[in-house]
């Protein structure tokens, strides 16, 4: 059975790092200093895929400030390096650039269903915010990371990275 949640504790965020660890490689795996760090300004950043109570998937999704969001675009900071600092709370009736730091779903579940659920559950949680999103930039290290910039966000490849590519573009569901 299928499950979103939107808030996490520490068991889950251990399990996104797991996850982690099948998907991606080096510094893109999170750790679990960093994931608290980020949640103790904003709570509200996870949107997490469960199948029988286990992590299958999850989005992070963070309001950043512009100054970050401008020298993430050019290549000059890694979405690792985000501080606690550069990290905004969602505001009702606020306009926000944002970032994905990662949408992950596991490879024996990277078929249509899953991750069309995962990206419901986030735009349903996103939406209670009413909130509106300007931007959206996130750097692609896997091939379903670029399938969902191009897809959901209509993003546009602005440059490489150090691991991969830059993408940026809108929530075509939020617009």
């Amino acid at each position: 059975m299928y499950k979103i949640l939107t808030q996490v504790n520490d068991k889950l965020i251990y399990e996104m790092i797991e996850l982690d660890k099948l998907v991606f490689q080096g510094e893109d795996i999170g750790s679990f200093e960093k994931c608290k760090e980020w949640l103790s300004v904003n709570a509200d950043i996870y949107t997490v895929l469960l199948y029988n109570n286990r992590v299958i998937g999850y989005i992070n999704f963070i309001p950043i400030d512009d100054d970050i969001y401008k020298l993430f675009k050019m290549g000059r900071i890694a979405d690792f390096q985000i501080t606690k600092n550069d990290i905004l709370r969602f505001e009702k009736g606020k306009t926000f650039n944002c970032l994905f730091t990662s949408i992950v779903i596991h490879p024996e579940f990277q078929t249509g269903f899953p991750l069309i659920k995962l990206w419901l559950g986030f735009i349903k949680h996103i939406k209670k915010f009413q909130i509106h999103i300007n931007n959206v930039i996130m750097d692609c290290v896997t091939d379903i990371g670029k399938r969902c910039a191009k897809n959901y966000l209509k993003a546009k490849k602005i440059r490489k990275s150090k691991h991969g590519e830059i993408y940026e573009g809108r929530i075509i569901d939020l617009v």
